[in-house]
């Protein structure tokens, strides 16, 4: 069995700056924008956006990229889906150096509990609620559709180039053709499982093998259909994460799971090459998101 451990030295600055967990407060044009912690890691916190209404709107909670290990700034989407009607809220979760697999999708499921019990602060409705997960975030994202009862705890899921399969990704970048950054989403994604995938390492002991560790981070592995929540995953013609990772999922779950066949949209953005969040610029994409989150949360 081979194992990776992973050691890392962070600078006095970073480590400063991940001790601070934000407490801003400001409002722009009618528009709220605080920070706030919903757990005690410097990273389980979040930013949220809202416009004070007169009756409950529904919810978009943004999960970043970031290959895993780092954070994408999403405060002028953030902004964007506030400003469309919808309680915003932008999360960050600890990244592969700070935890491994599944505290991702761990902290992505408590924020969003905390969310909802703090549904009166931002006039949400509690009940009305999508995940927009860009890449790495994707891959979270699709987790939380298929992790248990995906359905009961939101409304659905957008996933913009997600890394659905972690697997496939390690492999696509573990060529000597891969590109650079096929190959930064393998080494990223082996960091967040602590080990290389290894179909023959299966342990006896209470701890979870890497190899189930490896299967419990691709969403597909985790459908169960009319339980899971509805998804429209989006990738670019050139996305170095291929749209395979999506319809490898989208046949799990209409073929394997009996979900509806409109339960999960694979869209492929033709002539372009945009990645995660880039895709959101591709001229019309912005309001068809829009139209299957209004779909989803009315």
């Amino acid at each position: 069995m081979i194992r990776l451990w992973v050691c890392l030295t962070v600078g006095a600055a970073m480590i400063a700056s991940l001790l601070m967990v934000g407490t801003k407060s400001s409002t722009a044009a009618g528009r709220n924008e605080s920070t706030y912690a919903y757990g005690s890691h410097a990273r389980q916190k979040l930013d949220a956006y809202w416009n004070t209404t007169d009756s409950a709107q529904p919810g978009v909670v943004i999960l970043h990229g970031g290959y895993w290990y780092e954070d994408s700034g999403w405060a002028t989407w953030s902004r964007y889906f506030a400003d469309n009607g919808y309680a915003t809220f932008s999360v960050d979760y600890r990244l592969n150096f700070d935890a491994p697999w599944p505290a991702q999708r761990t902290d992505a499921i408590s924020a969003i509990d905390w969310i909802k019990s703090n549904a009166a602060k931002f006039n949400l409705d509690a009940e009305h609620i999508v995940v927009v997960g860009s890449s790495a975030g994707g891959q979270i994202a699709t987790a939380l559709a298929t992790y248990g009862s995906g359905a009961d705890r939101i409304d659905g899921v957008v996933a913009l180039s997600p890394v659905a399969s972690p697997y496939r990704a390690w492999n696509d970048g573990n060529h000597d053709a891969s590109t650079a950054k096929e190959r930064k989403v393998r080494d990223n994604a082996t960091i967040l499982a602590r080990c290389f995938p290894d179909e023959a390492d299966v342990d006896t002991s209470m701890h979870a093998s890497c190899w189930d560790t490896w299967k419990d981070m691709v969403a597909k592995n985790r459908a169960s259909g009319a339980n899971d929540a509805p998804m429209y995953l989006i990738h670019s013609e050139g996305d170095f994460v291929p749209v395979q990772h999506s319809l490898d999922l989208e046949e799990a779950e209409e073929i394997g799971h009996d979900m509806p066949p409109a339960g999960v949209t694979v869209e492929t953005v033709t002539g372009s090459s945009a990645h995660g969040g880039g895709l959101l610029d591709v001229d019309g994409l912005p309001d068809r998101v829009l139209a299957w989150i209004a779909d989803h949360t009315s």
